[in-house]
């Protein structure tokens, strides 16, 4: 009985929608050059985009709010026709201003993610392919390593004199905010990344006030 034949990974389907011709195509071009097996496409509104999913199945979508208008000028919906449409894509959601109850109305439209722009096209694919790990989503196939100068600032650090040993509740405070830093300031989204509710950090940060209004003071 001859062998079954070797299955290839079929190429990363990519649809970005972007009323920014330019943005569109940074996107794209970073893309390609850190994926070796995908297929991008763009759309320039939500109709353009709704026609292409219609045609075809994608795997990751990536969508400008603001270029989505013309679905509904409800934010939320629009996503939302547009993850429908897309089924089971990774789907992440990019806005110029990006508030907490903004990232959280396009997260329950079904966004994976609200990303907060502007960004580096190429620390977004990274993102894209960390989001696809975390989510259980198909690998992307023939994903490069990150250029060298994504990695700059970690080297960076690495170089640092060591710092001196921070208390526990400093280091506790300090991985709390670079976590809420790194979601533009959404507590929400934050707190979930960290598997901790939103209270908690809303108190936790209380009780820092205090403690530092308590050393100001003596």
């Amino acid at each position: 009985m001859p062998p079954a034949p070797e299955k290839r990974p079929h190429p990363a389907r990519f649809l970005v929608i972007d009323h920014d011709p330019a943005e569109a195509a940074a996107l794209a071009a970073a893309i390609e050059a850190r994926i070796g097996l995908a297929r991008v496409m763009r759309a320039g509104n939500g109709r353009a985009a709704a026609d292409v999913l219609r045609d075809g199945r994608v795997d990751v979508l990536v969508m400008d709010v603001a270029s989505l208008l013309d679905l509904s000028s409800l934010a939320g919906e629009a996503v939302s026709r547009l993850v429908k449409l897309a089924e089971d894509a990774l789907v992440i959601a990019l806005s110029n201003a990006v508030s907490i109850s903004a990232a959280v109305e396009v997260m329950r439209a079904g966004a994976h993610d609200c990303i907060s722009r502007p960004i580096a096209p190429e620390l977004l694919v990274q993102h894209v392919a960390d989001l696809a790990r975390r989510y259980g989503k198909p690998p992307l196939a023939g994903m490069r390593p990150a250029p060298p100068e994504l990695l700059g600032n970690e080297l960076a650090r690495r170089r640092m004199p060591r710092q001196p040993i921070l208390p526990l509740w400093k280091q506790e405070q300090r991985i709390i905010e670079e976590a809420i830093a790194s979601f533009s300031g959404n507590v929400a989204l934050a707190a979930a990344a960290l598997e901790l509710s939103p209270s908690t950090i809303y108190r936790k940060r209380q009780a820092w006030a205090e403690m530092d209004g308590k050393k100001g003071a003596a």
